[in-house]
């Protein structure tokens, strides 16, 4: 049995389908090792951990019968993906090409055998030999629980992939869509490349907020609510529901984080054509509303470290935060 739940976060062990992914990248010395290269050729590989491979975790609390992954103690005893990297040099930081995983990240409040465990959305690094790692830091990989349904589960079964913003060609490209912030960029920020944060969203970074693919035409084009957010999301019809009357007071009353969560999300219902007309809409829809408020109360400074989940009161507070008013000009 896995399926053990953290602050909403699977719980990472060597019973449990937990991994991760691609973390790039994994520098490793590669052949031909000759006089005009004596090292070999450093190449940039991603490199990935499999919980199954977890060594040294817990021995009393587990899970699915096998030991757990907790802080400062557990590993993944080795990685793979860098194999190519096999010049006698390897890793151009730790001089491994498989080597462990380490763990930076981890729950706050849930503890197994009196250390936190490592769950969803936290933080790894790869190919280590010593504290140092070959790789920057990636996150970790498992489920998220809602309404008894498991997230990762319940979003597959729709077609439906959360993903960053700068990660979109891996998610949408050769599917007829394209990336769209689920809760829009302009929210948060005046301007996109080079636009200023809200103060109160100082960590909000467009390229890392949440997205997911719709269908739409091939180029941006501009709205109130900025470049590349609702006009380009399935056929308008997003956009639509956005600005329809019981939305548009916003324009007139300074606005909330709940307020442009539920907006984006009523609009995403209304938009999305894998789940007009589905019953179990709310379970997929809150989904991705933990997706945004485990983001945003990053975003916001209300948790420390990127994948937390706002404990109820931190979500009660980023619920309050002030957004920006689409379409006008004041950042504040």
């Amino acid at each position: 049995m896995s399926n053990v739940f953290a602050n909403g976060l699977e719980i990472s062990g060597k019973a449990v389908n937990a991994k991760t992914i691609a973390a790039f990248p994994d520098v490793c010395f590669t052949p031909p090792e000759n006089p005009a290269t004596p090292p070999g050729v450093p190449v940039p590989y991603p490199s990935f951990g499999l919980a199954s491979d977890t060594e040294q975790g817990t021995g009393t609390v587990k899970i699915g019968g096998k030991t757990v992954n907790i802080k400062n103690k557990s590993d993944l005893s080795r990685t793979s993906g860098t194999e190519a990297g096999c010049a006698a040099k390897k890793g151009v930081v730790t001089s491994k090409n498989t080597g462990k995983e380490y763990f930076h990240s981890w729950s706050n409040n849930v503890k197994f055998d009196g250390e936190p465990v490592i769950r969803m959305t936290d933080m790894a690094s790869n190919n280590h030999a010593s504290p140092a790692g070959n790789t920057p830091l990636w996150v970790h990989i498992a489920n998220l629980s809602a309404q008894g349904n498991y997230c990762r589960e319940l979003l597959d079964g729709f077609g439906i992939e959360v993903h960053r913003y700068d990660e979109a060609s891996e998610h949408c490209k050769g599917t007829g869509k394209q990336s769209d912030h689920i809760v829009p960029n302009s929210f948060f920020r005046k301007g996109r490349d080079y636009g200023r944060n809200r103060p109160n969203f100082p960590n909000y970074n467009m390229y890392d907020a949440p997205c997911i693919c719709l269908s739409g035409p091939s180029t941006s084009e501009q709205s109130d609510y900025g470049s590349h957010g609702l006009e380009v999301a399935e056929h308008g019809v997003k956009t639509q529901a956005f600005e329809s009357p019981d939305k548009a007071f916003v324009r007139d009353r300074q606005p909330t984080y709940r307020f442009a969560r539920r907006s984006a999300l009523d609009a995403t219902e209304t938009s999305n054509q894998e789940l007009v007309g589905q019953e179990d809409n709310s379970e997929v829809l809150e989904c991705l509303q933990f997706y945004c408020d485990v983001y945003f109360a990053y975003a916001a400074g209300l948790t420390q470290q990127a994948g937390d989940t706002p404990t109820p009161s931190q979500r009660a507070a980023l619920e309050g935060q002030p957004v920006r008013r689409p379409g006008t000009s004041d950042l504040l």
